[in-house]
């Protein structure tokens, strides 16, 4: 089954003829039922065409089984062709624009302006996390300082590095660099359009160190929570930090490169567990 990477809100007016044979894309028309301005009555939107939004008949719903990145051209080409659409918002970060300048973002080959229309920061008085970037198959981020956590983000859109967990990341030479570890997302369900299944780069304070680390990366497969959850059902009972440690040591995995281990996690729609980090790890996801 195909693996739904970007849903598109799009409210406006149905159309005769489809436009979308061929793509990676699933189309669905729901009726309006009154509340689809609230779905962009988030600032991005002017409120005349909010109020356009809430006189429309529906929307169209598109579930696409590329992401945002490597399908951009198609998608854009889609929405601009789309009779009658008012506004697209991305159901990933729930972040909306009117047609036109969702057009002009993701229209742009500049990754700050993919970021600026997909992108939400969700914080409190601790780290703020950002939210979508799973649109573009890649972990958001976690840090105390969103303008590095938005810098780290673009650099991910621009660049599509081969981050390792226990690396250190700074934007320049003056900057002190910090560590950073993959760790799952637990700001959603596992169900949620928000959450991000291949995890969240958490930012260490200034000044950390990089783990010692060889040049390959050891991959699990079958992935190290699928191998754990199968304990869990196996066992009937919560695992212990022996008894998961002990799986991971008796796991069958591979070495490979950073860069092949990312096309696997994508391929199969989420990350893994980090090795180093898989009791504390395993605690949140179990």
């Amino acid at each position: 089954m195909a693996i739904t990477r970007v849903t598109l809100f799009v409210p406006g007016t149905p159309i005769r003829e489809p436009l979308w044979d061929g793509l990676p894309v699933e189309v669905e028309w729901i009726a309006n039922d009154g509340h689809f301005g609230e779905a962009f009555s988030y600032g991005t939107v002017s409120d005349a065409i909010v109020a356009q939004i809430d006189r429309a008949p529906g929307a169209h719903v598109l579930n696409w089984s590329i992401d945002l990145r490597a399908g951009r051209a198609q998608i854009v080409e889609l929405i601009a062709r789309l009779p009658g659409a008012l506004a697209v918002r991305l159901d990933q970060s729930k972040l909306g624009w009117d047609r036109d300048r969702w057009l002009a973002l993701f229209g742009s080959d500049d990754p700050r302006n993919w970021h600026r229309g997909a992108i939400a920061f969700l914080g409190g008085k601790g780290p703020s996390q950002s939210c979508g970037m799973h649109a573009f198959s890649l972990p958001d981020a976690l840090v105390d300082d969103v303008s590095l956590g938005s810098i780290f983000n673009v650099y991910q859109l621009a660049e599509d590095p081969e981050l390792r967990s226990g690396e250190t990341f700074a934007p320049d030479r003056e900057t002190p660099r910090r560590v950073i570890e993959r760790w799952p997302d637990t700001n959603y369900p596992a169900d949620h359009a928000c959450h991000n299944p291949y995890g969240v780069w958490r930012f260490g304070k200034p000044g950390g160190k990089a783990r010692k680390m060889s040049e390959l990366v050891p991959v699990f497969i079958p992935a190290l929570r699928a191998v754990l959850a199968a304990v869990q059902a196996k066992t009937g009972k919560p695992l212990t930090k022996k008894q998961v440690e002990a799986a991971r040591d008796d796991g069958a995995c591979i070495m490979m490169t950073a860069r092949d281990q990312q096309e696997l996690e994508r391929s199969r729609g989420y990350g893994d567990l980090d090795p180093e980090l898989v009791w504390e790890q395993w605690q949140v996801v179990r």
